[in-house]
């Protein structure tokens, strides 16, 4: 199935039920047009350019996750998501099969066969909590290891461990519909219009003014052992600024290499309130 999200209009389309590649006219593409304004004058004077506004417009497809086609592509997102150190705790390999058995969507510009841009999936816990993945979260803190446990022993109670990443320049825009379809799928997926009533999520952050120099770090001190002020970090994701804000759980890790890795707990209630916040504060910007 495919749904598509014009930027330039900001729409959300539902998907097609016959899940067919759209026709030619309907492909995506990308359509830049600027206008510069110079001053070629032989006499030497410097060139003038006139400010205009560059009009891009880019057509974002939102397939099913397909196993045939993204793996790899998920695989070196996970391993984004997570950085250099902390996926090498994690079976990248066989979360990227776990994802990809979810419900997950994909946003793509270039067909169905294309690589991902970006994915989101709702992993549920209790089918598979003897994963590598769940397994990992487990040691990651005790907190969310309490709430994992709480889980196991309620039996009316569900869980997604929800993963999601894209790359670096795609538009927040695209975010709340990319919720808002897979929930869907989820709600679909779980049957009677159900939702789950827990979602555990993985981010990440970074410190503003991190320096990379090897040679400076060396001489100051390690930025992973010293407190670092709220207004000197900034977010990968958007969305994260409400999570956070509405999280029952949320905690940290200390910066490594300027990069911090956080993890909610959120209620269905607390997820939705998000998205329809970001949602909002994208119409005003």
């Amino acid at each position: 199935m495919v749904a598509t999200l014009k930027l330039s209009e900001l729409t959300n389309r539902k998907r097609k039920n016959d899940g067919e590649e759209k026709s030619s006219s309907e492909e995506s593409e990308i359509d830049i047009s600027s206008t510069d304004s110079e001053n070629e004058e032989a006499t030497g004077k410097e060139m003038e350019l006139d400010d205009s506004e560059e009009l891009v417009n880019i057509d974002f497809d939102f397939y099913n996750g397909n196993p045939e086609v993204d793996f790899h592509a998920l695989k070196n997102l996970s391993r984004q998501l997570f950085g250099p150190q902390e996926s090498n705790r994690i079976q990248l390999s066989a979360l990227s099969d776990l994802i990809l058995a979810s419900p997950t969507t994909t946003i793509k510009t270039d067909g169905q066969e294309s690589d991902p841009y970006c994915f989101l999936s709702f992993i549920d816990y209790k089918d598979n909590r003897t994963s590598d993945y769940a397994k990992y979260l487990m040691k990651v803190d005790p907190r969310l290891a309490t709430f994992l446990q709480t889980i196991d022993n309620a039996g009316n109670k569900k869980c997604a461990l929800v993963m999601s990443e894209r790359l670096i320049n795609m538009p927040p825009e695209v975010v709340p519909p990319l919720y808002k379809i897979t929930l869907d799928d989820v709600s679909k997926s779980l049957g009677n219009s159900e939702n789950y009533d827990f979602y555990v999520i993985v981010s990440r952050k970074y410190e503003v003014n991190f320096d990379t120099d090897d040679d400076l770090t060396k001489t100051t001190v390690d930025r992973s052992k010293k407190r670092v002020k709220n207004d000197e970090i900034d977010y990968f994701h958007e969305e994260d600024r409400f999570f956070e804000k509405h999280a029952k759980i949320h905690f940290q890790s200390d910066a490594k290499k300027g990069i911090i890795n956080s993890y909610m707990v959120m209620t269905h209630d607390g997820l939705t309130k998000s998205i329809n916040e970001l949602e909002q504060e994208i119409t005003n910007w």
